[in-house]
């Protein structure tokens, strides 16, 4: 639960930035930076939570590795 709420507030954090850096820069300064007016606030917030998505799948990963190393004994590794 306190994850979640973490997250929309880091997401929040993130499109409030990218809307503020948007008001203070001209559109030739974001063209020669390659950034699009309209898609940049939903861009950031996008790649935060895609960060997040990743961030999750390794520590799912790294879950399951850990079991199975601890199900393992490392005495019979090989052994079969």
């Amino acid at each position: 639960m306190l994850t979640s709420i973490y997250r929309a507030i880091a997401v929040a954090q993130a499109a409030s930035a990218a809307s503020r850096m948007m008001t203070h820069l001209s559109d030739r300064q974001l063209a020669d930076m390659g950034i699009n007016r309209e898609t940049f606030v939903a861009e950031s917030s996008a790649r935060v939570i895609t960060e997040f998505a990743e961030k999750d799948k390794v520590k799912a990963n790294k879950s399951v590795r850990g079991m199975v190393a601890n199900l393992t004994n490392p005495n019979l590794v090989g052994a079969v």
